[in-house]
């Protein structure tokens, strides 16, 4: 888009000025939101003191955040290896390019319990599924139900060896830092 005169340049930069000040995040709820991926489970009390502020601000603050749709979720990370899953694997899938097999296709892998996550990606491949089972043989099943899709043209499944990272809260609380 091209801004050919003043008036215009002034209304584009009041509008982006806007969208900045509504998608901007505060100092305090910066600070509300590193503690939660600190320790979720701290009590807002304590969140409270640490900062210097009521423990009603936090509360309230904690419940603007979800409504607005930024806390999606407060959810326990556990270790799935003592609940028998034993088995990480990432299922990459090449898919016929029709939206109609691909919105099929999506709701059925979202289906499946053993799937994590699952996204559509760029590249040699049209998405990618994380997935968490008990033994060979249920990996061997999913991959078979997935391979049978209805426009799945193609699979291939890399199983995790060890995990040397998993701190999917480091790149938010860098995000919250600068």
């Amino acid at each position: 888009m091209l801004i050919n005169d003043w008036k215009s340049l002034k209304t584009a930069n009041t509008f982006k000025g806007y969208v900045n000040e509504m998608l901007s995040i505060r100092d305090l709820e910066k600070k509300i939101l590193l503690n939660l991926l600190e320790n979720g489970q701290r009590p807002i009390l304590k969140i409270a003191e640490d900062l210097g502020i009521t423990r009603q601000t936090v509360a309230k603050k904690i419940e603007q955040m979800r409504e607005s749709g930024l806390i999606i979720s407060f959810f326990p990370k556990m270790d799935s290896e003592i609940l028998g899953l034993t088995i990480q694997a990432y299922i990459l899938m090449r898919e016929d390019p029709g939206s109609e097999c691909r919105t099929e296709t999506e709701k059925i892998v979202k289906s499946f319990p053993q799937v994590s996550e699952f996204q559509r990606i760029f590249g040699n491949y049209d998405s990618i599924a994380k997935v968490l089972v008990k033994n060979n043989k249920e990996l061997t099943d999913l991959v078979k139900k997935i391979h049978d899709l209805n426009g799945v043209k193609e699979t291939e499944t890399f199983i995790v060896h060890s995990t040397i990272k998993d701190k999917p809260e480091d790149p938010l609380k860098n995000a919250l830092t600068q």
